[in-house]
């Protein structure tokens, strides 16, 4: 339980120059800006580079990565300009033995993997914060940072940054070879200008080679893979048709990948065999030609013909399997994406990982910075994100040693996938496939409370987990019965848009349509609730907890931060300053069970009896299947209900069973334990 804070007199501290700084405008920088931004939170944005690199990088959003975009209101773009691909083509040399739907899933809404590059992602995620009234600072290089305590009792980030007064940052020693983690020497005789950025919090996403956590002496435990892997980006030709997701065993027992890209290119990677450390340090991506790329390709796939016709990229990269020891530097500095962990790209969890970072982060930043809760909320970012990481790590190990095994078992076994695979997987639950990271769950910590009164429900139930998705109808007053913009099905996520937000779902199984439920006074031993006695407890709860804990405004919080020009900030952009949100779902008596799992009915539901109940400050949505009811553990029929609480990240953070008084008290616990009193 996280302790609450407690008021008292304000000590002076030093004038800030933002609340959070943000060091690297890769995705993972540029997200983050985004989601604070969209909280009232003033933060600035620094980036060495100049420009937006133009190579591919990372390739693929998956499908939670999508939910999460989705919920921040800014997913419509990544849609329209991705490729939507779910499944891989599998070869043993030249010969095409399958086809596998490994990307595919029946849990999401998005049941496939987004293919854009990342300069594309980068540049949609630049337009978004843009469009929110903040501009990437770029140029302005990172050299020192460290958090400084002294009597005032109020920790603060102090920051060194610099950019080259002539030509850019970039040193003419760096190593252009992709994956190293090591930092880069500085050069000598540049001249530059000098910034010291004073800010309540910093977030890291300056990439492996991060110089916050350098500079910080976080340690970054792991191992380098022996292995060395070339990357290349361009248009070839060859009797292999590289237009979908290709995965070769090579004639060579050399494994090769190859993903389409943009205007007909390709991505192609090729192991070309384990190198000693010696041999590593002594690589150069300038040494590494079209003409011996082209010589590992044509050997993998012959006899079939290999050709590049041009390269827009051609490098070595390094794999790293690595963590930093800690995510988080006295509750003020965070490490996210890559400067947090690096790992192999097998599986393409990559970026979506650091994504993932700072959604997992922001909203309990902004709180903090609102004031809605304590400091102690920022420990449950090490603590449910390394976790994740780790397991990331071992997952893409196990994937990339599988598919460069060069010993006998190895390629047996790498071989026989490839051949069964295609015929195995459709009959796979491809829902619990671990890449697509709909699986992830942040396990029993302050925020993710079990109800003490009852017994545990199971895992797939249980606190922490994602929130599911499901059809859902919109039940119209008997005024609005013709409207067909009332009857179309809606998703629970789509209920659940911007971030920030808790959303509490009320289920009721069907108590609210049953003749007979205000009769039963208990199931299970657990008490039933009516129309009148909801619509009370919800108008009672909420109206206690809007008027408790609500967003400020941003001129409010650059006043609580002390920013040295207040005057400097941004659009207000949180809906109405709320942070509560109730959605009550019910189910319809006339479903027979037999036909619960079935996705949709022919029969058109009653739903007079709910066309003018008032239930809290939204409308009451119908789980006519009673499917989403399953998908949370709650009885669709004959049921009492439950009380779902799912955290502004889309995890469920408290649940209880029964929709009653009791329950309700329940969740005011709940949130009177996380939030400030």
């Amino acid at each position: 339980m996280l302790p609450s804070a407690q008021t008292s007199p304000s000590i002076p501290s030093p004038h800030m120059d933002i609340p959070v700084l943000i060091s690297g405008a890769g995705p993972s920088g540029l997200f983050a800006a985004i989601l604070l931004t969209k909280l009232n939170v003033p933060c600035r944005l620094i980036e060495r580079y100049h420009d937006v690199s133009p190579l591919s990088k990372a390739l693929v959003i998956h499908a939670r990565t999508m939910e999460i975009l989705d919920i921040s209101g800014i997913l419509d773009e990544f849609l329209v300009q991705g490729q939507h691909l779910t499944e891989f083509h599998a070869y043993i040399g030249a010969k095409k033995i399958g086809v596998l739907p490994a990307l595919s899933n029946k849990e999401s809404h998005y049941s496939f993997g987004l293919f854009l590059e990342q300069f594309q992602t980068t540049a949609i995620l630049t337009e978004e914060l843009g469009a929110l009234g903040v501009k990437v600072d770029r140029g302005w290089e990172l050299m020192d940072t460290k958090v400084v305590e002294n009597d005032t009792g109020k920790p603060w980030v102090e920051t060194t940054i610099r950019r080259a007064i002539v030509g850019t940052n970039i040193r003419q020693t760096e190593s252009k070879i992709l994956g190293v983690v090591e930092e880069d020497p500085d050069e000598e005789g540049k001249m530059y200008e000098t910034q010291v950025v004073r800010s309540e919090y910093m977030i890291a996403t300056d990439g492996g080679r991060s110089v916050v956590r350098h500079k910080l002496n976080i340690a970054f435990p792991g191992r380098t893979v022996d292995n060395n892997i070339i990357i290349y980006d361009g248009h070839v030709e060859s009797d292999i048709p590289f237009s979908c997701i290709t995965f070769i065993n090579g004639v060579n027992n050399r494994t090769m990948a190859a993903f389409p890209l943009l205007d007909g290119k390709v991505r192609i990677i090729i192991d070309q065999g384990v190198i000693t450390p010696e041999e590593h340090a002594a690589l150069k991506s300038e040494d590494l030609t079209v003409e011996k790329f082209e010589e590992l390709a044509s050997a993998c796939i012959a006899p079939a013909k290999f050709k590049c016709l041009d390269c827009s990229w051609l490098t070595y990269y390094r794999v790293n399997e690595r963590q930093a020891e800690h995510f988080s530097y006295k509750n003020r500095v965070f490490l996210a994406g890559d400067a947090a962990h690096v790992h192999s790209p097998a599986g393409g969890q990559g970026m979506n990982m650091g994504l993932q970072d700072s959604f997992n982060m922001t909203w309990k930043l902004a709180l903090v910075l609102h004031g809605i809760a304590p400091t102690t909320i920022l420990d449950t970012y090490e603590g449910e994100r390394k976790p994740v990481a780790d397991a990331t790590i071992k997952m893409t190990a196990k994937i990339l040693e599988a598919g460069l095994a060069q010993d006998f078992i190895g390629r047996t076994l790498r071989k026989i996938a490839f051949t069964v695979g295609p015929y195995l997987l459709p009959y796979l639950a491809s829902n619990t496939n671990p890449v697509t990271m709909l699986t992830i769950r942040y396990h029993d910590n302050a925020i993710n409370q079990r109800s003490k009164s009852q017994a545990c429900v199971g895992d797939e139930y249980q606190v922490g987990q994602r929130a599911r998705d499901g059809d859902l109808l919109a039940i119209p007053t008997r005024a609005m019965k013709a409207s067909a913009i009332e009857r179309t099905p809606v998703r629970l996520h789509e209920l659940m848009m911007g971030p920030g937000v808790f959303h509490i779902v009320v289920f009721t199984s069907n108590m609210l349509l049953s003749p007979t439920a205000s009769k039963t006074k208990s199931i299970k031993g657990v008490d039933t609730t009516t129309p009148e006695e909801l619509a009370n407890d919800i108008e009672t709860h909420l109206n206690a907890w809007r008027s408790k804990w609500a967003y400020k405004s941003v001129k409010q919080i650059a006043a609580s931060t002390l920013l040295s020009d207040p005057s400097a900030t941004m659009t207000d952009r949180v809906r109405d300053g709320k942070l509560f949100e109730v959605h009550v779902v019910a189910s319809d008596l006339s479903v027979p069970s037999s036909q619960v799992e079935c996705n949709s009915s022919s029969a058109e539901p009653n739903t007079d009896a709910l066309a003018d109940k008032n239930v809290g400050d939204g409308k009451v949505y119908l789980d006519h299947s009673g499917i989403v009811h399953l998908k949370y553990g709650v009885a669709a029929k004959h049921g009492p209900g439950a009380i779902v609480v799912v955290r502004p990240d889309s995890h469920i953070g408290y649940r209880v069973l029964g929709a009653n008084k009791a329950a309700w008290d329940e969740v005011d616990q709940y949130f009177e334990s996380i939030l400030v009193k």
